[in-house]
């Protein structure tokens, strides 16, 4: 079985945006290693609804957006369905596309004399590029690039942050749950179980083994999946431990400037260059990602090609990229705007997981690639658990 990182690659760099790195690192401080439970929760959610849509996609030899046209064909919910990818994958990732852009700002202008806007004209040309070029491969490569460059310098700053964490409280090492927690957890859910990754990581494995025998390209899907994904759970986990070693509650809105400053004292000269150049990659893989998965979802949803160089996914992938670098550039709380845009993102996920987990029971996928009683278990277990968490959001929304 040949093996090489790729599809689940560009999932992880997806979903270490900047996102990930302002919850897990606002939950670190706020309440050190408590939460953690959570990112193993986010992170086996993740491997089992990618896993599902890789199947489909492979075992259907269509993108996941015309496997959904294709089932609802005859049915009432079609066209609220199509609506609903359009608007929470098309204009959704519009708007997460400003955080990722102000995110990769935040980082680099911070470690080099470059101004913000600066940043976000520089990040959204080279995402532009790539869009343009249209060359799968690089882009690909890029991403495992950018992800095994967060993985070295995140890592690496955990592992040098052990002594300090070492020497926490109890209270802020044990595993624990509140009910104040629930905004930290759902927006730790929603950074890690992203709706577009679904889309993008059912398009990419589709290209990445098409030709190959689909048993024989469904365990190499797995199994690349599966170790890229770990390694995403292992940077969050990592960044929620550093803050909890080096930081003591702070406040949300400038936990990022908080993160720098502290870990400059403790290794004054490279501390800043360190955490403002994982947060460049982590805005820039995440800049890359989600125009394309936009691209291919709308597209797909909408009866439109999604090849790369088709004019309709350049049209909406270059659009996504517009509208975030122009709210990027207009607005004064790009950290907030990143938390709340992926705290919704978690309640917008239940309506998706439920969809995916219909489309593996039904005719459309061939017998042997449908879901058996127990992945049918395992994926009706993540599903209610975020279900749970969405309704325990919503109801301290309303309350």
């Amino acid at each position: 079985m040949k093996f090489s990182l790729g599809p689940g690659a560009m999932v992880a760099a997806a979903f270490i945006g900047p996102g990930t790195v302002t919850t897990a690192t606002a939950t670190g401080a706020a309440t050190g290693l408590s939460l953690a439970w959570a990112i193993l929760l986010s992170i086996i959610a993740t491997l089992v609804l990618q896993e599902l849509a890789v199947r489909l996609a492979l075992a259907t030899n269509m993108d996941l957006a015309q496997l959904i046209r294709q089932a609802g064909t005859g049915h009432w919910w079609r066209m609220p369905v199509i609506a609903l990818v359009v608007i929470a994958i098309g204009v959704g990732n519009a708007a997460y596309q400003s955080g990722n852009l102000s995110g990769a700002a935040i980082g680099l202008s911070s470690a080099l004399p470059i101004g913000f806007d600066g940043v976000v004209l520089l990040t959204s040309t080279f995402a532009g590029v790539l869009i343009v070029l249209d060359r799968y491969r690089l882009l690909e490569g890029m991403l495992v690039f950018l992800v095994g460059m967060m993985a070295v310098l995140f890592i690496g700053l955990a592992l040098f942050c052990l002594p300090a964490l070492l020497t926490l409280e109890p209270d802020r090492l044990l595993p624990s749950l509140g009910v104040h927690d629930a905004t930290l957890i759902l927006a730790l859910i929603g950074t890690t179980v992203v709706p577009y990754n679904l889309f993008l990581h059912a398009t990419a494995a589709r290209r990445r083994w098409s030709g190959v025998p689909v048993g024989q390209a469904i365990l190499e899907a797995k199994a690349e999946a599966t170790l890229a994904i770990l390694v995403g759970g292992v940077i969050t986990f990592a960044l929620m431990a550093v803050a909890a070693a080096v930081l003591g509650g702070a406040e949300q809105e400038g936990v990022l400037n908080s993160l720098m400053q502290a870990v400059n004292q403790r290794a004054e000269g490279w501390g800043t260059w360190v955490v403002g150049g994982g947060l460049f990659a982590a805005g820039l893989t995440s800049a890359i990602a989600a125009p394309v998965a936009a691209g291919w979802a709308v597209c797909g949803a909408l009866g439109l090609s999604t090849a790369p160089n088709s004019r309709a996914f350049k049209v909406v992938a270059l659009t996504v990229l517009a509208i975030g670098w122009v709210f990027a550039v207009v607005t004064q709380r790009p950290v907030g705007l990143i938390v709340t845009a992926q705290a919704t993102n978690a309640v917008l996920l239940p309506l998706v997981a439920l969809l995916l987990l219909g489309l593996a029971n039904s005719n459309i996928v061939p017998g042997s690639y449908r879901n058996s009683r127990s992945r049918n278990a395992a994926s009706g277990v993540v599903v209610l658990v975020i279900l749970l968490l969405a309704g325990t959001k919503l109801w301290t929304l309303l309350a």
